[in-house]
């Protein structure tokens, strides 16, 4: 009888949680219904994607025709080199072979293209693109798609501007074309819609979408380390070879910034979410200069800066500014007052948080203007005037450097894990300073204190302020570091690079 009554109630329990079970699945087959789904999107949701998708309709059709293609003929030289005796008898006895037509040391003319993007500034046909666009090339064509029209347009080069990646072609055509307008990159914010347009893969009118990924970057140029790109946008709209020179445009259609660079990872190049451009208020001053005078006038000071770190900062005393490296002879900067290892921290009153905050605010003065620099030496401020100069051609990267000669063999090591030797004539004659002075490094230890700081060649002339003309003043430059109280020492360091002379200031952790 108890088994009964158990079996009984246990059949109740059975069916209460089916019946709980039942339930439960006949609400989610309501709450996931169609019609509910359905209503889990309000009307003015719907209405706003409806409107954010017509925008970017609009604005496509609108800048496309302004969009351009260029393509860039240049001419590479290639040089024959020496042939065996044997080998070019064997091409004499058989001709039908193709041997080589030129002899030894001649020079090749070989016919090459590239392909890149801009966009039309001003209805007379005036273009804005990339320098490296158009670096190197001897003819350039356009082709333009305000009309169904797919001829390609001669074009000449108007101006260039190494120092921000600008650069302007002129065509003429018998009509009046359609432009677009530059918006201000300071007001666009990051997170905010944006659409690139070019011809990526030479692909015509191509249009991507994306974000402001971020703003304010800094970029270095590949082969000219003295020359980089500032408050660069970020993107994540696709970016790729061929759309170098387009615009970056916001929903409005204007122009907010210029394609120029990706960050690509293996062996082809292709978009992987980061891309960069050229901020439109950096084109709004530099584009009407290239159009007027070919060039950009800029004011210069002739000094080499150096960036400060926390151990610099404690060591000169400074919350921000930019270190003062190097002063160029005959330069503006070597007929002041102002000093090596002097921080500068304001120009006219105006603070220098960092290295760019100077080149941009000097790059930006006329060149015959007198400054009024805010300075701290041996940590206290003082003022420094200067006339400035105009930038020569170097150092606007309208030259091209020459190439770095080799260095001589090591002599001497330290305890800092690097090997150096002293400073010969040779040197001297490499580095166009017949005042060199230091020690010169020829190695560095992969597991030392100085990896990433210091490479080979280059010249020590300072230690904690102390001048190096030996290996003795080396030496014992280093022992009064020791023993001090700073867990770090900072070097004043002269570089060449790719035939470009580089002074910075190098601090280094140190464990005595």
């Amino acid at each position: 009888m108890k088994k009964a009554t158990f079996s009984h109630r246990h059949s109740h329990i059975i069916i209460i949680l089916l019946s709980v079970l039942v339930g439960l699945g006949i609400a989610a087959v309501v709450m996931y219904s169609p019609a509910t789904h359905e209503q889990l999107t309000p009307p003015a949701t719907a209405q706003a994607m409806g409107n954010l998708e017509d925008a970017f309709v609009e604005v496509a059709a609108k800048v496309r025709l302004a969009v351009v293609n260029i393509t860039a003929e240049r001419v590479q030289k290639r040089t024959m080199p020496e042939i065996p005796p044997q080998l070019r008898e064997f091409f004499e006895q058989f001709p039908w072979f193709g041997g080589p037509e030129q002899k030894p040391g001649e020079e090749e003319a070989i016919p090459s293209q590239s392909l890149g993007s801009g966009w039309i500034y001003r209805e007379d046909g005036y273009i804005v693109t990339n320098r490296h666009v158009v670096e190197g090339g001897t003819d350039f064509q356009v082709q333009l798609f305000d009309k169904d029209d797919d001829r390609k347009y001669d074009a000449k080069l108007v101006g260039q501007d190494p120092k921000t990646e600008l650069a302007i072609l002129k065509v003429d055509v018998d009509r009046k074309l359609p432009t677009l307008s530059l918006g201000s990159s300071a007001d666009a914010r990051v997170g905010q819609w944006v659409m690139a347009v070019g011809s990526p893969f030479g692909l015509d009118q191509t249009v991507t979408a994306g974000i402001i990924s971020a703003k304010g970057r800094l970029l270095q140029h590949p082969r000219t380390p003295h020359i980089r790109y500032g408050d660069i946008i970020q993107t994540d709209a696709a970016i790729n070879l061929g759309n170098s020179g387009g615009p970056l445009v916001n929903l409005r259609g204007e122009v907010i910034g210029i394609n120029m660079a990706i960050v690509s990872r293996g062996l082809v190049a292709g978009n992987v979410g980061i891309g960069f451009a050229i901020p439109s208020d950096t084109a709004q001053d530099i584009i009407p200069q290239l159009i007027e005078h070919k060039v950009v006038k800029r004011g210069w000071l002739g000094i080499g800066i150096g960036e400060l770190t926390a151990n610099t900062k404690d060591f000169y005393g400074v919350e921000h500014g930019a270190l003062v490296a190097n002063i160029q002879e005959d330069s503006p900067a070597a007929d002041s007052e102002l000093q090596v290892e002097d921080v500068i921290i304001a120009v006219n009153s105006e603070p220098v948080e960092d290295t760019w905050d100077l080149q941009q605010i000097i790059g930006s003065t006329p060149s015959d203007a007198t400054i009024e620099l805010t300075v701290v030496r041996n940590k206290k401020e003082r003022t420094v005037k200067v006339t400035l100069g105009e930038m020569p051609a170097k150092y606007a990267g309208l030259e091209q450097p020459e190439e770095a000669e080799e260095e001589e063999a090591a002599q001497g090591s330290t305890a800092l894990g690097v090997t150096v030797r002293r400073v010969t004539t040779q040197d001297k004659g490499d580095f166009d300073d017949r005042n060199l002075a230091g020690v010169v490094v020829t190695h560095v230890d992969a597991g030392g204190p100085a990896r990433g700081k210091l490479a080979e060649g280059d010249v020590i002339s300072t230690v904690n302020q102390t001048s190096i003309e030996s290996l003795p003043d080396w030496e014992s430059a280093l022992q009064a570091a020791q023993k001090s109280d700073k867990s770090y020492v900072v070097l004043r360091v002269v570089r060449k690079v790719d035939g470009e002379i580089l002074h910075s200031i190098v601090d280094i952790n140190v464990e005595w």
